[in-house]
Formats: C-alpha cells, structure tokens, sequence
C-alpha cells in the first residue's frame, strides 16, 4: 500500500477544465499544476530547494538563540 504525501503548497481549483483534484502549486506562484502529492510533484528541485531553505534556517534560528542565551545576564 502507497503512501500519499501531502504537500502543504497544493491548492484545490474549482474548474472544469483540469478536472477533479487537480489545483496548482502555491509555492511558484501558481504555475504549476498540482494533484496535492509531494512524490508526483512537476516541480521537485523548486520544493527541495525550499525544504533546503526552511531546514538551513531553523538551524540558523537555533544557533542564534542558543547563543543569545547564553549571553544573558542574571
């Protein structure tokens, strides 16, 4: 049994031209259509590029706070 993985930058579209479940990727400024799974993306060096992106900066954010931390004073 598969697994489908949501991605969080599908958006549903409501036309009868691309049919049911079928919507666009937020994530490059709705150029892309979509069907919601991460595995089937049209896009995956653009979503790996974000997820590298958000990853990099929630270890920046780390660091920095651990470091602020440790610099207060008591």
């Amino acid at each position: 049994m598969e697994l489908e993985r949501r991605c969080s930058f599908y958006r549903s579209c409501e036309t009868n031209n691309l049919g049911v479940g079928i919507g666009y990727c937020d994530l490059d400024g709705n150029q892309t259509i979509c069907d919601g799974d991460i595995d089937f993306c049209e896009k995956p060096d653009v979503l790996k590029a974000y997820f590298i992106v958000q990853r990099r900066r929630r270890e920046w954010e780390k660091r920095r706070n651990a470091h602020s931390s440790g610099n207060q004073r008591v």
